[in-house]
């Protein structure tokens, strides 16, 4: 039970919940939806909160589950299993394994077939009655397809009887989905409620006061300037019930072979703990098609709602009480292509094209670069962006930019310019280190070209030789196959194998200029990031777009390299880089990805299986579910497939263990950490220690992956050789065999800078000690060239590819 008599959940999975619409409707055709999970359709009322409201909200806030009076019935007499269990169990399955609408009929009448009666619906159609349709919960926008008019809501276009565009007179049609152009609103209000009603979120939600803090470090959201300056006394986040969200949206296709593509406009919360924020992506929005969305009217119902969310909030229930949260949203995390178009400014690819400074451009080679110049330009300011945008609008005319007014600035509390970031997943990892390493592979004529045969296979060999941890989860490609590399590919190649790879092939000026970048970013993406860091990752930013422009020519100073010199602004701002990062949304836009199946409403499809999913953990506070039916849905919605595992605190060893008799090399280790040698030690091969996966040199020989290797709490590196357990005074004790690596040098540091470098050239101890688990403190990377070993630190540990 939690401290204030609240059950607490079963299991560190936590879901997306679904939510409650702001208008029904009732037009749909059963056409749209027979792809997947077609449902009735019935209008729902308005369940808006408002912040006065005395009533406790619903407990199915969307309204998703349908009333069934016999949910808690036994199937059938003899068996406990009820009704409402077999459901769950159903749904569980069918999210695991992302099954058609086929499917699940085939498996209804299966289930059915085996019991000799009807227990379950006998139809993916009665099914999905009781969750009811997700077109009664979200709102359908129309818009023409020819001139990008705004039409309307559904019902609107309806009820006024509208055929054509006003504009254009291009005929409008709503009657079937599949010819239509529209996008869809999902409310967010009721996925908070649900999400901040999860009695493991409500637990979680003092982790902003409860963390660790120091006031010269950055270590998160809420030590940049923007939170800061909302959390001071009489500020909308000064209050601890109120919360903040951070929002994307960016296209991703849906077809190799078409240009369709979806953008969703997502949004996480950031006052939950690192893994919950990340967990926890809702949806707001979806727009399909081949065309990118037209931002002003795309954004619009979105920003209506951020506006009812800051000024009404959510009404949500922590143990029978009731919390309003005023919730705004303040970071906008996209890609360069987007950010102009929610701004209402001029593409990067024109003048006055960057949306944080007024650098205007220069003509190189018939396009516009941003050269480094002796001028100096100013930064952006929020409101007088706002006044260029009136003056646009008075003038017919962009003004330093500035095209026009933006949705966005009526969204509250948001700030129009630095509410905005310059990405580094975009900027950094697909812009400038992809196009600096285009340019040593395909500059034939150039001193840096790196792209010939023979050194093309001695860059080869090296990379073949990489066998990275988990934590990196794509295994290193061919550099020669660098224009599919994906952005997590790109910042393994930029932090940690670029430099020692690249070492005595790429000359060594050329080396020392992308080590200023290589640096710059580790320090920005740490953990905990001091002032002192920033101002230096600031320092080497500016003099490796200074240098860039030398080495490269001017016609290679692209938008990317420009906005290295905002990176570390939008840190003091907004915190590390990895906590207003799109890597998070770009994994949400690969689970939207899977939601659909075969070619029909592809975005209907999406949004009703996005809501149903986030149905299933509603069944186990609604209906009374055993332990063991939890325990079954928890296990089917794991990735993890461990059969065994002993836990002691902080560690889980993930194998029963080999009992062996204490070796010599063994002993003497014991005896050198003053412990008497056990006769008998269990030897164990993997094992999972505050969250990150360990196994020991046996385990990971001959494999393309390397997990044996970790730093110490006192900074000493090297390699686990056993994980062994053994009896002691206290229990059962785990330890590691520990080969400690001797640091010979740092990989070299740019001129004129001092800091621990993050690159090692190593070489092996002669001994080995016993080191108690607890003092491991993080994982590391090693990479062989040549005769040469190194050791890499990874920045941070909230980082997932």
């Amino acid at each position: 039970m939690s401290p204030c008599g609240c059950l607490e959940s079963d299991s560190d999975e936590t879901f997306n919940l679904p939510t409650t619409s702001s208008g029904g409707l009732s037009v749909l055709q059963s056409s749209d939806v027979s792809q997947e999970f077609e449902c009735d359709s019935a209008p729902e009322s308005d369940p808006q909160v408002d912040s006065n409201i005395e009533d406790l909200p619903e407990d199915d806030p969307f309204g998703q589950i349908g009333f069934d009076t016999d949910m808690d019935s036994a199937l059938i007499s003899g068996v406990t299993t009820t009704r409402a269990e077999a459901l769950l169990m159903v749904m569980s399955h069918a999210a695991r394994h992302n099954i058609t609408g086929t499917q699940l009929d085939d498996l209804l009448k299966l289930i059915n077939a085996l019991f000799g009666k009807e227990v379950l619906p006998r139809s993916k159609y009665l099914f999905n009655k009781v969750f009811k349709n997700s077109s009664d919960i979200v709102e359908f926008h129309f818009y023409c397809k020819t001139c990008k008019l705004y039409i309307g809501k559904q019902e609107d276009v309806k009820e006024k009887n509208i055929v054509q565009c006003t504009i254009c007179s291009a005929p409008i049609e709503i009657s079937t989905l599949n010819s239509a152009s529209f996008f869809i609103s999902i409310p967010i209000a009721p996925q908070i409620q649900t999400l901040m009603e999860n009695p493991q979120i409500q637990n979680s939600m003092n982790y902003r006061y409860q963390r660790q803090q120091n006031e010269h470090v950055i270590s998160d959201i809420y030590d940049g300037e923007m939170y800061q300056n909302l959390s001071k006394p009489g500020g909308i986040l000064s209050d601890p019930a109120n919360l903040s969200f951070n929002f994307n949206s960016d296209g991703s296709p849906v077809y190799k072979s078409s240009k369709f593509s979806i953008w969703p406009v997502q949004l996480h919360l950031n006052e939950l703990p690192l893994k919950l924020r990340f967990q926890n992506v809702m949806l707001a929005g979806l727009w399909f098609g081949a065309q990118e969305p037209v931002m002003p009217i795309f954004l619009k119902p979105f920003v209506d709602q951020a506006k009812t969310l800051a000024s009404n909030g959510v009404s949500w229930r922590k143990c029978g009480a009731l919390v309003n949260s005023k919730i705004v949203g303040l970071c906008c995390c996209v890609d360069s292509k987007a950010r102009p178009a929610m701004q209402n400014t001029t593409q990067f690819n024109g003048y006055f094209g960057c949306g944080f400074c007024l650098h205007p451009g220069t003509l190189v080679e018939k396009q516009v670069k941003y050269t480094v110049t002796a001028t100096e330009y100013p930064e952006r300011e929020a409101n007088k962006m706002i006044a260029d945008m009136e003056q646009a609008v008075e003038q017919h005319r962009s003004v330093r930019g500035v095209k026009g007014p933006s949705p966005l600035i009526n969204m509250p509390y948001f700030d129009i310019v630095w509410g905005f970031v310059p990405d580094y997943m975009h900027a950094v990892l697909l812009g400038v280190i992809r196009q600096l390493t285009e340019l040593l592979l395909n500059g034939s004529d150039q001193p840096y070209y790196i792209g010939s045969p023979n050194t093309m296979r001695v860059l080869e060999n090296r990379i073949k030789e990489i066998k990275p941890p988990h934590l990196i989860t794509r295994l290193p490609r061919p550099i020669a196959e660098f224009k599919h590399w994906k952005a997590s590919e790109w910042r393994a190649w930029l932090l940690f194998y670029s430099l020692p790879v690249l070492n005595g092939v790429l000359q060594s000026r050329y080396v020392k200029h992308l080590s200023l970048l290589v640096f710059a970013v580790f320090l920005l993406l740490k953990e905990n990031v001091t002032f002192e860091e920033i101002n230096k990752a600031d320092e080497m930013l500016f003099e490796f777009v200074a240098r860039f422009q030398l080495l490269y020519g001017e016609a290679s100073m692209t938008f990317n390299v420009h906005l290295l010199t905002h990176l570390s602004k939008s840190v003091k701002l907004w915190g590390p880089l990895w906590a207003h990062s799109a890597f998070v949304f770009e994994n949400a836009n690969g689970g939207l990805l899977k939601l659909f199946h075969g070619t029909k409403c592809v975005a209907l499809q999406i949004v009703n299986k996005f809501l149903l999913h986030r149905t299933v953990p509603l069944f186990s506070t609604r209906f009374a579910v055993s332990e063991q039916v939890k325990n079954f849905c928890s296990e089917l919605t794991n990735n993890s497939r461990v059969k065994s595992f002993t836990r002691y605190q902080d560690t889980t060893v993930l194998d029963n263990g080999r009992v062996t008799e204490t070796t010599e090399e063994e002993k003497s280790a014991f005896i050198s950490a003053e412990k008497v040698p056990p006769d008998e030690i269990v030897v164990h091969k993997r094992m999972v220690h505050k969250g990150l996966v360990y196994t020991s040199k046996s385990y990971s020989l001959s494999k393309r992956r390397m997990d044996c290797f970790g730093k110490l709490s006192d900074g000493v590196c090297g390699e686990i050789r056993s994980i062994i357990s053994f009896p002691s005074e206290c229990g059962t004790e785990i330890a590691v065999l520990f080969q400690k690596f001797h640091t010979q040098a740092s990989f070299p540091l740019p001129q004129g800078y001092r800091f621990e470098s993050h690159i090692r050239l190593i070489s092996r101890g002669p001994t080995v000690d016993l080191i108690p688990v607890d003092r491991l403190e993080q994982k590391c990377l090693v990479l062989k060239t040549g005769d040469e070993t190194y050791i890499c630190d990874f920045p941070n540990q909230h980082e997932r590819d």
